[in-house]
C-alpha cells in the first residue's frame, strides 16, 4: 500500500518541477516583494543544501559525467549536469523559507495593491512587447520606431 502511495505522489509531483524551480528562484529574490524574513532563510537553506550535495556529486560523478557526454555538445551545461545532486539539494534547501513566505504573504503582501507602472515603464513594456512580437511578421509599423 505504501509503495502504491509513493508512486502516486511521484506521478503528481514530477510534472510540477518547473513551478518549483520558478518558486525557488522567486523566494530568494527581494525584488519580488518578499521581506528579508523570507529571503534570508531561503538563501541560507539553499546554500546549506548545495554544500550538503557536494559529497553526493563526488559519488555520482560517473553517472553524471556519462549523462553529460550523452548530451548534445552545443546545448550541454556541464555545471548543472555534473553537479546535479547539489543543484537538487539547493532547490530543496531553499524551500525552508516557504513557511515564512506563507506568513509574509498572509500578513503583508496579500493586502498591498498591485504595483502600477509609471508612464515611462508602460512605454518601455509596450516597446519591448512590440520588438519581441512584431519582427516575426513581415510588416512595417506605421509610426516607425518608438522614441527612446
Amino acid at each position: 500500500m505504501r509503495a502504491l502511495l509513493r508512486v502516486a505522489v511521484l506521478l503528481v509531483v514530477l510534472p510540477a518541477c518547473a513551478p518549483v524551480v520558478q518558486y525557488t528562484d522567486e523566494i530568494v529574490d527581494s525584488s519580488t516583494g518578499r521581506s528579508w524574513l523570507v529571503t534570508v532563510p531561503a538563501t541560507v537553506g539553499g546554500f546549506c543544501g548545495f554544500v550538503a550535495g557536494i559529497p553526493a556529486d563526488i559519488v555520482a560523478l560517473p553517472v553524471t559525467f556519462s549523462m553529460y557526454r550523452l548530451q548534445d555538445p552545443d546545448n550541454a551545461d556541464p555545471v548543472s549536469t555534473l553537479l546535479f545532486p547539489s543543484f537538487a539539494l539547493w532547490r530543496a534547501g531553499t524551500l525552508i523559507g516557504s513557511p515564512m513566505d506563507l506568513v509574509d504573504y498572509g500578513l503583508f503582501r496579500a493586502w498591498r495593491p498591485p504595483a502600477t507602472p509609471t508612464a515611462d515603464e508602460q512605454n518601455e513594456l509596450e516597446y519591448q512587447f512590440d520588438m519581441n512580437t512584431l519582427p516575426r511578421y513581415p510588416v512595417e509599423t506605421l509610426l516607425g520606431a518608438a522614441p527612446r
